[in-house]
């Protein structure tokens, strides 16, 4: 079990990522992951983060699936599914010290991205759809983060917002199950994991509910400077560390 000064510390970033996620719809391992690698091992931490995102994002699949853009999501789905395995080997055989600075690097690379408002340029074809699927797969396998390039490919393409949201959420859903699976197989999702995941899940969908809630009554850009603030935050120290 943990100590209380890690419980706590759990907590509060699951809070913080439970909100993020309710509010905007995504981003729940850019904050958590990083934050929980400072407190335990990063495989602990991104087990954990692919648990307590399978619940809230299945039950966003009904209200998304005849909205989703399949003809880019088949592809990045395809390819995922041989790289994610490729991603997990670089999670279960690194020490865990490279992996806190490979995470840290990729939320610096990340908050940069959001900040400066960088966007893909180009429409959702199979060539760009294969190579987001690719860097998806990877980072997802090994960090937990593949998201990422998800969320800048979609929110850059042509399709509409709600097609780009709901084909963000489907394919997030698809290599959310592949990664689990995957951990499983590679004999990384252990008891204590699950334990401890169930443990803080209640704190995570009351703190999705919150953001939520949040949504519409606090300012958008607001909102962001400070999430951004946090995820630099993070980042730093976990290169510092």
């Amino acid at each position: 079990m943990w100590d209380s000064v890690e419980l706590w510390m759990a907590i509060m970033a699951v809070f913080v990522a439970g909100v993020f996620r309710g509010f905007s719809g995504f981003g729940t391992g850019m904050i958590l992951v990083p934050s929980l690698s400072m407190l335990y091992e990063p495989i602990v931490a991104v087990v954990a983060v692919v648990l307590l995102e399978i619940i809230p994002a299945i039950q966003l699949v009904p209200s998304s699936i005849t909205h989703c853009h399949w003809k880019s999501i088949i592809p990045m789905s395809v390819i995922s599914l041989i790289t994610i395995p490729l991603g997990a080997m670089l999670l279960v055989n690194s020490d865990a010290n490279t992996m806190r600075l490979l995470i840290g690097v990729l939320v610096i690379i990340s908050v940069m991205l959001l900040s400066i408002g960088w966007r893909f340029k180009g429409d959702a074809g199979l060539k760009s759809s294969a190579m987001t699927g690719l860097s998806s797969g990877i980072i997802t396998g090994a960090t937990g983060l593949g998201g990422l390039p998800v969320i800048l490919y979609y929110l850059s393409s042509q399709l509409s917002t709600q097609v780009a949201r709901a084909s963000m959420i489907v394919y997030l859903v698809i290599t959310t199950v592949m990664a689990l699976v995957t951990y499983a197989l590679q004999g990384i999702v252990t008891y204590d994991i699950m334990f401890k995941s169930a443990f803080v899940a209640p704190v995570f969908i009351f703190a999705i509910w919150v953001g939520g809630q949040l949504f519409g009554k606090v300012s958008e850009s607001f909102f962001r400077k400070i999430t951004l603030s946090l995820l630099g935050g993070v980042g730093i120290a976990m290169l510092l560390t």
